[in-house]
């Protein structure tokens, strides 16, 4: 593979500058003429300058005829004064907060964090509490300003989430809750938006510096209103955006370049070049790209198509969700490991979902295998206490429901709680699946009081500090919190973007799986050898046992 540049940016490809800002600049004289004069930063280029200063590009070059070759540091522009007097605009002033960063208020005000450093020299040390600055007025700015505050009312569109959910049966989880309202996230700014300069960039050294991401998501971004799958990506690339936020000051750089899948040229350099892609579900643009990447090096990251195979044949891809198969056995194993001997009751409703009848079938041959005989149990509708009779009150218990959804877990749980309650000596626990990290309200308070113990491709405690914090630093960087799903997806993009920033430094640029396990907020990853002729595939997965007062006990297999 190769090296990698250390730099973190964001870019979107095939958008359009949608507003323009424009600064007060210093005016001198010169040969009696008056000039707004500017002098050009690391960084600065002609189409950047356009919307911080409020000039067309036409007119940049026209004024300064050599920014047709490109600007260069410390170069000075200079515009008529009489031209373009009328053109300059006061800036916003906003008092600092704690915990904000030039990375989200750039986000915030439409801006990049360039642009409020060149107002602002001082910010290049970083912010403080209390202070006032000065943001570039624009009119995203403008209109941040005046409604960062306010609630997006648009309403949520019936379209399924991205599919990187648990349930190995149902092609797309829910909202949670499912009346949840849905705010509409503003599409994303037109250009670069760079997360920070790291002073250690000069110390690098050279082969170090060539690092990039490519991500390439199904934005919408040519639809007009983006539609709730769409937004729900977005939230994905926003959590990358705050892991890179994070992780800009503590070492090497590493670029994202994201891109909308509608309109990517496979053959555009920042994906060709790219070490990392990060594919939408679609698969045959998946082959694509990884065909892409796979002639200079790259490898491409599978974390949105659950059931795709192609990495078992192809070397340039990584499947980023355990596969069912060993997703079985790794939570039969975590159910033997939590349960030992403990006898197994299959519970089967007569005139119910049912959709998890495959995975109480493995269990059924893997206990028989190891010399245990299940109990099965039929009902119809609604488990009641007089269905556990044939239980031995004197006997230890786990029940294996065969149905994943809230509705299913109503119909049984309130019957094993009263078993357990009514019996001084029978022991019943309850081993269910991913679909529960959903629950919320009564159905996550009877988890928690039956002692549930469940496998997850991921998880995240939604009253935990995590889950919590996430949501603020979305609120205060973004102007509103993650949309509410399961997985979340600003979650996921914050777990993906730490780990692969995290791992391409450890490698000096190179991402080499290496079969060591990496946990983030809600996502854990192990990239194992998936064939001798094949890629690589995570095989890690959560066992979690809820605990009384809202605990859990989290194991990685």
């Amino acid at each position: 593979m190769r090296k990698l540049r250390y730099s973190i940016a964001a870019f979107l490809c095939a958008l359009a500058m949608t507003a323009q800002a424009s600064v007060d600049l210093p005016v001198k004289s010169i040969n009696g003429h008056k000039y707004f004069f500017y002098e050009v930063r690391t960084g600065d280029t002609v189409f950047s300058l356009s919307r911080t200063l409020g000039i067309s590009r036409a007119d940049i070059i026209r004024c300064n005829p050599a920014a047709a070759d490109g600007l260069r540091a410390g170069a000075t522009l200079y515009f008529p004064y009489d031209e373009f007097a009328d053109s300059t605009a006061s800036a916003i002033s906003h008092e600092v907060k704690r915990g904000e960063t030039l990375f989200g208020l750039a986000h915030r005000y439409g801006v990049t964090p360039d642009d409020i450093i060149a107002l602002n020299p001082h910010t290049t040390n970083g912010l403080k509490a209390g202070e006032t600055i000065l943001i570039p007025a624009s009119g995203a700015a403008a209109d941040t300003a005046h409604h960062a505050s306010e609630p997006n009312e648009t309403p949520a569109h019936d379209v399924p989430v991205p599919p990187v959910q648990e349930s190995e049966a149902e092609p797309a989880r829910q909202a949670v809750p499912e009346s949840s309202p849905v705010a509409t996230p503003p599409l994303p700014a037109p250009e670069p938006i760079i997360a920070d300069t790291d002073s250690m960039a000069d110390d690098i050294p050279a082969a170090m510096r060539d690092a990039v991401i490519a991500v390439v998501l199904p934005f919408d971004l040519g639809e007009g209103a983006p539609s709730r799958q769409a937004q729900l990506y977005m939230d994905f690339y926003r959590g990358m955006l705050l892991a890179a936020d994070s992780l800009s000051a503590t070492g090497p750089k590493v670029t994202i370049s994201v891109f909308d899948a509608a309109d990517c040229d496979t053959s555009n350099e920042d994906i060709s070049n790219a070490s990392i892609l990060i594919a939408p579900e679609d698969a045959g643009l998946m082959t694509r790209l990884a065909a892409a990447a796979g002639e200079n090096g790259g490898v491409v990251l599978n974390i949105f198509n659950l059931k795709d195979e192609s990495y078992m044949s192809n070397e340039t891809l990584l499947q980023g969700n355990i596969p069912q198969s060993l997703m079985y056995a790794k939570a039969y194993l975590g159910m033997r490991e939590r349960f030992g001997n403990t006898r197994p009751v299959l519970l089967k409703n007569a005139g119910g979902r049912n959709e998890k009848e495959a995975f109480v079938d493995f269990i059924r041959e893997k206990y028989i295998a190891d010399g245990i005989a299940p109990v099965e149990i039929t009902y119809n509708g609604t488990l009641r206490s007089t269905d556990l009779d044939i239980l031995d009150p004197a006997e230890r218990y786990v029940v294996v429901p065969s149905s994943g959804a809230l509705g299913e877990f109503n119909k049984i749980s309130h019957a094993l709680r009263a078993f357990r309650d009514d019996s001084a000596t029978a022991s019943i626990e309850i081993f269910g699946y991913p679909d529960w990290t959903a629950f919320r309200n009564d159905a996550l308070d009877m988890l928690h009081t039956l002692g549930a113990t469940i496998y997850s491709r991921i998880y995240m405690d939604p009253q935990g500090d995590a889950s919590n914090s996430l949501s603020s630093r979305f609120t205060d960087t973004f102007g509103n919190a993650p949309m509410e799903v399961v997985p979340n997806q600003g979650a996921l993009g914050y777990d993906v973007a730490s780990m692969l920033i995290e791992k391409l430094r450890a490698g000096e640029g190179e991402f080499e799986p290496d079969g060591t396990l990496w946990k983030g907020l809600q996502s854990a990853f192990r990239f194992v050898k998936a064939s001798d002729n094949g890629g690589y595939v995570n095989d890690a997965l959560y066992i979690i046992t809820y605990q009384p007062g809202n605990r859990s006990r989290v194991t990685i297999l």
